[in-house]
């Protein structure tokens, strides 16, 4: 069934929907938001609006979350990790028409699953990443990002090794999100997608927004360490999972 097809206020409904729950999962953790709304919202609007509005609901969202949460905020790790991976994000841009993404995919995918079954069901190390993978991993997120705008699950790799506390976690990956998206929002801007259209869907989209993040931070004051962290991995798993798909 083609979704676009459906009445208007049907497929608004369907939207609104879709951003009511995944934001609840954005502000709960800080990351998701983007890989559970994008599907549903191309299959209504398209693949560039669906691009164009999710980034600005998710920037929306992660700037709540970084001004909230600013105290847990590291500075020296955020300029490490948006440094890389801005760096990564220009390799992945010019690479985008070159590199065969029928090999790059799968293999972005597979690297997420294998990660997300190691923390899921082996003792996690106390350490942090060494240089010679963090390094990597980060300029791998960031190449990933301009490419497909989908590196998110490669950057919790990272952080999920970084920072060992839920608030520490969710403030810095929503400040790195915070910061990054403005480059893609800008990007959107000049293809002309700020449009009538975009500016309806975002009006709608920040009503269920406000409860999204109300509950999320509700569920993230409730949850355990242990829980956050199993919610992650299998966040992870389904990241990979979807991408291989």
């Amino acid at each position: 069934m083609d979704l676009m097809m459906l009445p208007e206020f049907v497929k608004l409904a369907l939207f609104m929907a879709a951003v009511f729950i995944s934001n609840i999962i954005q502000a709960l953790t800080g990351f998701a938001g983007v890989m559970l709304s994008i599907p549903p919202t191309i299959l209504l609007y398209g693949p560039d609006m669906a691009k164009a509005v999710i980034n600005v609901i998710c920037w929306l969202v992660c700037v709540l979350l970084m001004v909230q949460n600013r105290k847990y905020i590291n500075p020296k790790e955020l300029f490490r990790i948006v440094a890389f991976m801005l760096v990564g994000m220009a390799i992945g841009i010019h690479l985008y028409n070159v590199v065969n993404q029928a090999i790059l995919v799968p293999l972005y995918g597979g690297i997420i699953v294998a990660v997300a079954l190691k923390n899921l069901f082996m003792k996690q190390s106390n350490s942090s990443l060494p240089a010679w993978i963090a390094i990597p991993v980060l300029l791998g997120a960031g190449i990933i990002h301009g490419m497909f705008a989908s590196g998110g699950a490669l950057l919790v790799v990272y952080l999920v090794a970084t920072f060992r506390d839920k608030d520490s976690f969710r403030a810095n990956v929503a400040s790195v999100w915070s910061i990054l998206n403005l480059v893609l929002m800008f990007n959107d801007y000049s293809k002309g997608l700020y449009n009538a259209q975009f500016l309806q869907l975002l009006a709608l989209g920040v009503i269920p927004l406000v409860f999204a993040i109300w509950l999320g931070n509700k569920i993230h004051d409730m949850i355990n360490q242990k829980m956050f962290n199993r919610l992650t991995y299998c966040l992870l798993l389904a990241a990979g999972s979807m991408i291989l798909i």
